[in-house]
């Protein structure tokens, strides 16, 4: 056996020299090279390209992730800050001694409605609590605080810090410190005096939801860990372990230099990171805090899809090398064996062999079957490119898909930051956008824009009598039948509790009034709603303010418009309800 393989390996090694291989031995080993050479260089590019598309998709996503939990707390930030300059500007704010009953029970229904709020007050120009939620720090100083100093010039909104005054009536929901974030507005009088600062504490609980319904939605099919930087680099919100950390990482670094975008970074953990960032950018009222949100995977389960894909490419380039190499030397041999039987021949006569004769002519058929020989082969490793370059665009599709999915998953999260979610009607952030975006482009056009604002009377009786299951039904009912009933470019947004309003493009109030009046009317004429078994009476009381606004009376413009419809309203409801009352010109 060894002396038959010895001999074997010595008669191939003679036919591979170079004076004593043959032609067929020459086209095999040039084609099969060829072939190697080729496959190779293709799954290469083809491997690097397809590889640098998917991670930059890998990395693009958590970056997106990541933006959008930015601009989540930008907006939650922005929203609160409103709620505070909207309650400025109330009638009665300004004299919160003479109307301390109505305002506690107002600021108690906005902690009802909005649960993040840990504290709400009002204080007088000299820092003491005049008003506050459930009654908290009435008759405390605020002086020192730095959210009342900066409140009474101009809205705030501070960084995250511990709660000194109200760690000793809250206690916070988990196991560390009470963490709150300040949001506050100045207090006029009629005729433009600072006389207060309205002000809220918000909890730090609000964010931590926020970060965990991110990882909820991505745990599924990215397994991910969310954090948020301050601006010193310091953990303020993640897993358990990594708060109150300071972590000198580059995805922070980057994030002064650009808003967003994703490294691949080492950890203080050891473990190499795909780390997307994105940088809280603040709102027109307020800059951003410097926040970061770091959204990071794994290195080795971020890049897993990329190893397979490039293990299946070169297990694929392995079988096409294979069947190149056989298809080669099949090649090779039937090209050399004609010429093979034709020096055979040559070998004959030479030796005089009488009965020696040259094969049949073959002549220019024999080049012809060369020719397409190698056609052939050509047209193989063309196909089979083919094959690997359909490949590739299937690759590059399954990224553009992947890109278009992010694109709607992006659109949809924008449509729910300006729904409400109860009536599918526009929600105050997105009225609060367009009102101050119309009243630039009609006081440019010296247009008059029109503003209902209405309120479901004695709604609260129809929660406490029936629930509050019911009073969503009738929510969503007195929804669809404003709707029916504005116009096709107005607005209808649902602003508040049970607040809604009509913002009427280029409408005067010989306009503004009918439509009101047009609106009550429906709701009352519908009759009782039906509510389960029961039938609820259901009216509004509605007020109406129209704005000639100038070019340089711009900036309290949608405040004024706001604060007339809403004095409208409460006149409406103290004449008697299912009324329309018109803000004096």
């Amino acid at each position: 056996m060894a002396a038959s393989g010895a001999s074997f390996l010595q008669r191939l090694g003679e036919r591979l020299r170079p004076r004593s291989a043959g032609l067929r031995a020459w086209l095999g080993l040039s084609y099969g090279l060829l072939a190697i050479a080729l496959v190779g260089v293709l799954s290469v590019l083809v491997e690097s390209a397809a590889s640098d598309k998917l991670e930059e998709d890998i990395g693009l996503r958590l970056a997106g992730n990541a933006v959008a939990l930015a601009d989540r707390m930008d907006e939650g930030l922005y929203e609160r800050l409103n709620d505070m300059r909207t309650m400025s500007l109330l009638p009665g704010i300004a004299d919160p001694a003479a109307n301390q009953d109505s305002l506690r029970a107002m600021f108690d229904m906005m902690q009802l409605t909005y649960p993040d709020y840990a504290w709400i007050g009002i204080t007088g120009a000299d820092g003491q609590v005049r008003v506050a939620s459930r009654g908290l720090l009435e008759g405390v100083s605020m002086s020192e605080r730095p959210w009342f100093k900066a409140g009474l010039r101009e809205p705030f909104v501070g960084d995250i810090r511990d709660a000194v005054l109200l760690q000793k009536y809250i206690q916070p929901s988990g196991d560390g410190p009470l963490r709150l974030i300040d949001v506050a507005a100045p207090v006029h009088d009629d005729f433009g005096v600072v006389v207060g600062v309205m002000g809220a504490h918000l909890s730090w609980d609000w964010a931590e939801r926020l970060r965990q319904d991110l990882m909820e939605s991505l745990v599924a099919h990215d397994p991910v860990e969310v954090f948020v930087l301050n601006a010193d680099g310091v953990v303020v919100l993640g897993p358990k372990g990594w708060r109150d950390q300071a972590v000198a990482l580059d995805s922070f670094a980057q994030s002064r230099a650009r808003s967003s975008g994703f490294v691949l970074e080492d950890w203080p953990d050891g473990r190499a990171y795909l780390t997307g960032f994105a940088k809280t950018r603040g709102r027109p009222l307020f800059d951003s805090l410097g926040w970061v949100v770091l959204v990071r995977m794994d290195a080795d389960v971020a890049f897993a899809p990329v190893s397979e894909l490039g293990r299946q490419i070169w297990l694929v380039s392995g079988a096409l090398t294979l069947v190149f190499l056989l298809v080669a030397f099949v090649l090779a041999r039937q090209i050399g064996q004609p010429l093979q039987a034709l020096a055979n021949a040559a070998r004959r006569i030479q030796a005089g062999d009488p009965e020696a004769g040259f094969p049949r002519e073959r002549g220019y058929r024999e080049a012809r079957e060369l020719t397409g020989a190698l056609r052939a082969l050509v047209e193989e490793l063309t196909t089979h490119e083919r094959e690997l370059t359909a490949l590739t665009q299937q690759l590059e599709q399954r990224v553009r898909e992947r890109t278009v999915e992010l694109s709607d998953a992006n659109a949809q999260l924008e449509v729910l930051a300006m729904t409400d979610g109860l009536t599918g009607l526009a929600n105050r952030r997105h009225f609060g956008d367009q009102l101050a975006r119309e009243v630039t482009r009609c006081a440019e056009k010296g247009k008059p824009l029109a503003l209902v604002t209405m309120d479901i009377d004695h709604f609260k009786a129809i929660n406490d009598t029936y629930g509050h299951p019911a009073g969503d039904a009738v929510l969503r009912r007195v929804a669809m039948l404003l709707e029916e009933q504005v116009r096709g470019g107005d607005l209808l947004a649902r602003v508040g509790g049970e607040e809604f309003a009509v913002l009427a493009l280029e409408t005067p109030m010989s306009e503004a009034l009918p439509l009101a009046e047009r609106l009550r009317a429906a709701i009352e004429g519908a009759g009782p709603i039906a509510v389960g078994r029961d039938a609820v009476p259901v009216t509004i009381s509605l007020g109406v303010a129209v704005l000639w606004s100038r070019q340089g009376d711009l900036l309290k413009a949608p405040e004024r418009l706001l604060a007339a419809a809403d004095d409208a309203l409460y006149r409406a409801k103290r004449n008697g309800r299912n009324r329309v009352e018109v803000a004096a010109p």
